[in-house]
């Protein structure tokens, strides 16, 4: 396997992991209005958010990536992180005006 894969692989499963608690307590502040598919993209949205510390790390000093390879990974992290929190907020938009 690829390392550039198993930096993805263990970055993106303790993301998720990391994700449940940042998603919990973010919505602890300002519940969520927009239903299931808003709580799923909402939890996807901060998981993303905070996977790019992880895969930075672990591409560069665990599984020995460049450091452009480990950048290139953070930032398709911030750009899936954008895509699931536009769409979070497309469903919260949606629910509160109708």
């Amino acid at each position: 396997m690829p390392n550039w894969l198993a930096a993805i692989l263990v970055g993106g499963a303790l993301a998720l992991w990391m994700g449940y608690y940042v998603a919990r307590k973010s919505a602890a502040k300002k519940p969520i209005q927009g239903g299931r598919a808003a709580q799923v993209l909402h939890y996807l949205g901060a998981s993303a958010t905070v996977a790019p510390g992880m895969m930075l790390l672990l591409g560069s000093i665990v599984f020995g990536l460049q450091f452009s390879q480990s950048l290139t990974l953070c930032l398709g992290s911030f750009a899936l992180a954008a895509v699931f929190l536009i769409l979070y907020a497309v469903f919260e938009v949606a629910r509160k005006t109708t």
